[in-house]
């Protein structure tokens, strides 16, 4: 065997050691990329939980239940109260709304920000919130939530209240 022929096959064994190493590099990015999303999303719940627990707390008072019916009748504190769980709601929406533009929220994960901005969005208090704090948020999530808004109903007052009053019923039948 010829020194050439020595070359030829180190530079034959090199191509494949590149090859691999650029089928590994692949696999690792994939691999990255897959965890990139599963923290965002574990970011996005727990933000989510600790938003619904406080408000829950905060739902201790008939204040807050006018807030949420959009009723004239509150106090400067409730207001307050609503407001701050408001923003921290919408803060919440507008990261998803910002990491489904840059592709990092996608499928399912979006359609569920989606459907609850929906609901949120529904409620006449939330939506006079909106009205007093949109101008801290960017333009585009504001577009966003505006086209939302006009093609959404408000929600009636004591309609979830009423719909869960039928659900429980229509359950309790259904084991009968």
């Amino acid at each position: 065997m010829t020194l050439s022929d020595l070359a030829s096959i180190g530079s034959f064994v090199n191509g494949l050691a590149v090859l691999a190493s650029l089928i590994y590099f692949g696999l690792q990015m994939r691999q990255n990329s897959k965890h990139s999303r599963a923290l965002i999303q574990q970011g996005r719940a727990t933000r989510s939980v600790d938003i619904m627990l406080r408000r829950a707390e905060l739902d201790d008072s008939d204040g807050m239940e006018a807030c949420y019916a959009g009723s004239p009748d509150v106090t400067a504190r409730d207001l307050r109260r609503f407001r701050y769980a408001a923003r921290a709601a919408l803060l919440n929406h507008e990261d998803s709304f910002l990491q489904h533009r840059e592709g990092l929220l996608e499928g399912p994960a979006y359609e569920n920000f989606e459907a609850l901005l929906r609901s949120f969005l529904r409620n006449p208090g939330h939506r006079i919130a909106w009205e007093g704090i949109r101008e801290s948020f960017g333009q585009d999530f504001c577009d966003y939530v505006d086209r939302m808004i006009a093609d959404l109903p408000l929600m009636e007052s004591g309609e979830a209240l009423s719909r869960w009053k039928v659900a429980a019923v229509d359950i309790r039948n259904s084991r009968v």
